[in-house]
């Protein structure tokens, strides 16, 4: 079997991030038999700046034409024009899914004392293109206003005007859209991925107070017909984050709406020991998907080969999983938990003294020698 995947090193450390990335899983190949070919695409802000191309539908086309993922390292977001590189990629492809282990890996630290990786194992499956993120945002000053909006996605089409009279002072509103399919789909995916991990669903929502989670919740209910044999409850955000802090022993799988995904997101990057082990995978089940790491490109710290890989080797061992080899993606994520776990290679965010290279070399070893 053979995979063409897009690769997007993007800037600041990005570069030296994918490299490591892409020894991991070229190995992972190597010993499972089958090719990774890359190409490479130099688009981000550094590549702006010297030539002013930016990323185009032609290279979008390209890389649907051709490729089975995209791969990307990290992105400077301080250029206007270049601004949101990954939101470009995401609403081509349509990445309604974005999916994120929350795993603290062995010898990590994590904020919650007390708490160690027997804990804090689970996956957040958040809805990536609705709710309140769909660009329903207006202002009106004293008097009569009247505002026109259209939204059109993958999941529905809308297009509505806001009127209002307002007195005594300036008011900004933003409205918050989920659509019946925009639900179904996000939940179905959820259900499923639950299912054939045999995992109970903990679905987020605040149906208490506002109405459109009330949607929501009506939807994951209909869906859950769907699938008799998986367990799922409800949870308010509120009761969610607390949770977090409090128990996160007790998540194994959490689909949420966009916004709410958001937030715990961020949560669970603290939970699993930060930014350093953050990965996720932006999925369209029926397309091309994009796997990264969430930190930022760390421009001040490009060339020194100082920063700590995992969240990028982590990403590539998602995108594995995404293209039929889980046995490899499985092995990799158990190579990055030994070498952890042995502790002899330490980047210096944990408190160690080796460098980004000598981490990638350390869990291609390690995977090497765990292989069967």
């Amino acid at each position: 079997m053979k995979y063409k995947i897009a690769v997007f090193p993007g800037d600041g450390v990005g570069p030296e991030l994918i490299n490591e990335g892409i020894k991991v899983i070229e190995k992972a190949a190597e010993l499972d038999k089958f090719i990774i070919e890359c190409v490479k695409y130099p688009n981000g802000t550094e590549h702006y700046l010297e030539t002013k191309e930016l990323l185009n539908e032609k290279i979008l086309k390209e890389i649907k034409a051709n490729c089975n993922a995209v791969y990307c390292g990290t992105f400077d977001n301080s250029v206007k024009e270049i601004n949101g590189i990954r939101s470009l990629i995401r609403d081509y492809f349509d990445h309604f899914v974005c999916l994120r282990p929350i795993k603290l890996l062995p010898s990590v630290e994590s904020l919650i004392a007390g708490k160690t990786h027997e804990d804090i194992d689970f996956i957040l499956i958040r809805e990536n293109t609705e709710d309140f993120y769909v660009g329903t945002t207006g202002r009106a000053k004293n008097g009569k206003n009247r505002n026109q909006h259209e939204i059109s996605n993958s999941a529905f089409k809308a297009k509505f005007s806001v009127g209002i009279e307002t007195k005594g002072s300036e008011i900004a509103y933003q409205i918050g859209i989920l659509s019946k399919r925009g639900c179904e789909r996000i939940i179905r995916f959820a259900f499923e991925y639950a299912k054939n991990k045999n995992k109970k669903i903990t679905a987020v929502d605040k149906a208490n107070v506002i109405e459109a989670y009330n949607f929501w919740r009506e939807n994951v209910e209909k869906v859950a017909q769907e699938y008799k044999g998986t367990d799922y409850e409800f949870n308010l955000i509120d009761a969610a984050v607390m949770n977090f802090i409090r128990q996160p022993e007790k998540y194994q799988v959490i689909v949420a709406p966009n916004m709410f995904g958001d937030i715990l997101s961020d949560l669970g990057t603290m939970l699993q020991g930060g930014l350093a082990f953050a990965a996720q995978g932006n999925i369209n089940p029926e397309g091309i998907s994009m796997f990264e790491p969430i930190h930022g490109c760390a421009a001040k710290l490009k060339g020194q080969g100082i920063v700590n890989p995992i969240a990028t080797i982590w990403a590539g061992a998602l995108m594995l999983e995404n293209l039929g080899q889980k046995e490899s993606s499985e092995l990799i994520i158990k190579a990055i938990e030994t070498v952890l776990k042995e502790g002899r290679t330490r980047t210096q965010d944990l408190d160690g003294h080796n460098t980004t290279s000598e981490m990638g070399d350390a869990i291609v070893d390690k995977l090497v020698e765990i292989h069967d």
